[in-house]
């Protein structure tokens, strides 16, 4: 494993998705149920537009060819989407500037996983910075709001929870998630194949191609 694979792991539906839910459930016991509300509707919203694009692009072909777009970057989005909210929310209550620090320390961490899908070739330009635009729009209104619970011992029960997610099995999970998705796909659209990057429905603009590096639709 590169060093790109594995700082795109941190961008694993595998591995943040039960990180999410531990943020939630733990917003929650702390008495924060508004923001444990809004956080967890803005993060399942967003999660549904990106599985809606690219239902779209492998279902129908509907995507922008000029902008070498077919959906926004799930890893993208749902590393903007969480890690800068873990990491906020790990910091004590009573430094508040080292939380602000400490949720730009998460952006970062979300812009890296972002930049490593662009170096393994995995998503276009345009899915990155979409996806990751569409992340900071759920987990930033979270950090810069008032009344957000904070605790280091946070911290380490996700970097606990992500340690053992690292060492379980866990890669044929996010493998089994792309085939659903794909079997989803052509289930709705009643086709025998996909579309792939590259290949574009009848719409204005259809017949320009990709470039070839990247052959593969998104994942």
């Amino acid at each position: 494993m590169n060093g790109w694979q594995l700082i795109t792991h941190f961008g694993e539906s595998a591995f943040l998705l039960p990180c999410a839910c531990f943020l939630y459930a733990w917003m929650r016991w702390h008495g924060a149920t508004g923001v444990a509300r809004q956080w967890m509707l803005a993060f399942t919203g967003t999660a549904l537009v990106v599985l809606a694009s690219k239902l779209a692009f492998m279902g129908w072909g509907i995507g922008s060819a000029s902008l070498n777009f077919t959906g926004f970057s799930g890893h993208a989005m749902m590393a903007a989407s969480i890690l800068p909210v873990a990491c906020y929310i790990a910091m004590p209550d009573r430094r508040p500037g080292l939380g602000l620090l400490a949720a730009l320390g998460g952006v970062l961490m979300a812009l890296a996983v972002g930049v490593s899908r662009l170096a393994l070739q995995a998503h276009s330009l345009s899915e990155v910075a979409s996806g990751l635009t569409l992340g900071f729009l759920v987990s930033l209104p979270i950090v810069v709001r008032h009344g957000v619970p904070r605790s280091p011992r946070t911290m380490l029960a996700m970097c606990a929870m992500l340690a053992a997610l690292m060492v379980l099995p866990t890669g044929g999970l996010a493998g089994a998630t792309d085939v659903m998705v794909q079997e989803l796909a052509m289930f709705l659209s009643g086709r025998d194949h996909l579309y792939h990057r590259g290949e574009w429905a009848a719409l204005p603009g259809a017949g320009m191609r990709a470039a070839s590096d990247f052959r593969h639709a998104s994942r």
